[in-house]
């Protein structure tokens, strides 16, 4: 059961407290409530809100507003439509139609009231004949709309993560910000590219940003296509795998799909890694499996397949013969893909591994995992190179906040190794030492992807709270 109050303060004979509340309920309708409290003796007194000559009314309301002199309530319903309340007589005077999918959000102002819907729509009515006298739509149901201190323009929210400027009496509209609605998935940078980048979501969204104004130059919406799970961008184009074990391809700059690999894992496709030369791409699949298909025809050339867990993580070398992949089975692989065989083989002590990353010069492999290390290995020798527990901390509390992390990049020059993950925290290491050199917090979830910018001038981060965060690098 879910609760809307709206308050305001009656300064009567016995100066006291009335309130209005909804309680709507999931499985039956809801009524207006007025409750009112008298402080000298602290008993509350409930009265159900009537409709004139009809008993009382009984529906699904989503949102509350007074209007400017507290003397009516306006309450919007589930139905489109929103009903018109008298405080003092306690009585429904009228039913107003105003959009398609149900109010989203309401608010009022000296010129009358406004009203979301969840049809996209922002309606302005008159206080007085309740009539239309301005209305827009815009990108998806509006959950939110509030007014500046002057009065002049409103800002409004939406179920889609953007943030519009409205013009107070004509409604004219701005895109102001966007974002993503769902927790985040995967980000990527186009190569030597560091002026824009990626970012997937599980409301099926891919976004490309600008990274000077963060405005996004491109949305695409992907529909019927289960859940997002990895990401790969290139200035032409951007790859994503999928639950259904479909790899999809879609123009970078227009968002149009350009084709499709059906099938291309049983279980879905868990990773992603483009050639430099561009000519293939290289999948991982929940099942273990590590694939390589040629772009151009989509034609599987090679599959791999010695992970018996799920495949975590990608990474070619500049040759585009040599590939690296770790899994859930603790592995670290490493195969030449013109022979199709296994290289090397580095098992971890103890936990999956996350994710895994390539220094620059080639020599290092970086990875993290369930065993809550951060751990550097030179694939010349069995044992790992250096460890270190991601627990540390600056504030030197080591062992005080456990972090398992999920993702782990290396900065373009192979000075920096920064990790993210369930303690919420980006931590920058100092490559050659390992030493913590720095620890942020600025999400509220599990950061889940973060990729460093080709000119190393900045980290950005995404996570579980849906939040997108760009983090300027000072070396």
């Amino acid at each position: 059961m879910e609760d809307f109050f709206t308050f305001f303060v009656s300064c009567g004979d016995y100066f006291a407290l009335v309130f209005l509340c909804v309680c709507v309920r999931a499985r039956r309708g809801s009524a207006l409530r007025n409750r009112s409290l008298d402080p000298y003796v602290g008993e509350m007194s409930s009265e159900r809100v009537a409709a004139e000559g009809r008993g009382t009314t009984v529906r699904d309301f989503t949102a509350l507003a007074f209007s400017a002199d507290f003397e009516t309530l306006y309450a919007g319903t589930t139905s489109g439509d929103f009903m018109v309340a008298r405080v003092k007589t306690r009585s429904i005077v009228s039913t107003v139609p105003a959009c398609r999918q149900g109010v989203r959000s309401l608010t009022t102002w000296a010129g009358g009231i406004l009203v979301g819907g969840g049809d996209g729509s922002v309606t302005a009515m008159d206080g007085e004949t309740l009539h239309d006298t301005a209305a827009v739509s815009l990108g998806g149901p509006v959950t939110s709309l509030s007014f500046s201190p002057d009065g002049v323009e409103l800002a409004a929210g939406t179920a889609t993560g953007s943030v519009y400027r409205l013009r107070a009496g004509t409604l004219q509209s701005l895109l102001v910000a966007e974002n993503h609605s769902a927790p985040l998935v995967a980000v990527a940078f186009a190569p030597d590219a560091s002026d824009r980048f990626a970012t997937l979501a599980s409301d099926c969204t891919v976004k490309v940003w600008d990274a000077a104004d963060y405005s996004a130059l491109c949305s695409v919406v992907v529909k019927d296509a289960g859940s997002p799970l990895c990401l790969a961008f290139t200035l032409d184009f951007l790859i994503t795998g999928w639950s259904d074990g479909v790899v999809r391809a879609h123009d970078a700059e227009r968002g149009q799909p350009l084709w499709r690999i059906d099938s291309a894992h049983r279980g879905g496709v868990s990773a992603l890694a483009l050639s430099h030369n561009e000519r293939f791409v290289l999948s991982g699949g929940v099942e273990g499996e590590v694939r390589v298909w040629e772009l151009r025809s989509r034609e599987l050339v090679s599959h791999l397949k010695e992970h018996s867990g799920r495949c975590s993580g990608l990474a070619l070398y500049d040759d585009d013969v040599h590939a690296l992949s770790v899994g859930r089975d603790r592995a670290l692989l490493c195969w030449d893909l013109r022979s199709e065989r296994r290289v090397t083989s580095h098992v971890q002590r103890m936990g999956g591994l996350n994710g895994l990353a390539l220094t620059k010069d080639q020599t290092l492999v970086a990875t993290v995992g369930q065993e809550r290390r951060l751990t550097l290995w030179d694939l010349r020798d069995h044992a790992p190179a250096r460890s270190v527990d991601l627990s540390v901390s600056l504030s030197g509390g080591g062992g005080e906040e456990p972090d398992e992390a999920l993702t782990v990049a290396v900065s373009g020059d192979g000075r920096w190794v920064a990790t993210g993950g369930t303690a919420q925290r980006l931590k920058v290491f100092d490559a050659a030492t390992l030493r913590l050199c720095a620890d942020e917090r600025g999400h509220s979830g599990t950061i889940v992807g973060l990729k460093f910018a080709p000119d190393d001038k900045q980290i950005v981060t995404v996570g579980l709270d849906g939040v997108v965060l760009v983090w300027n690098l000072y070396a």
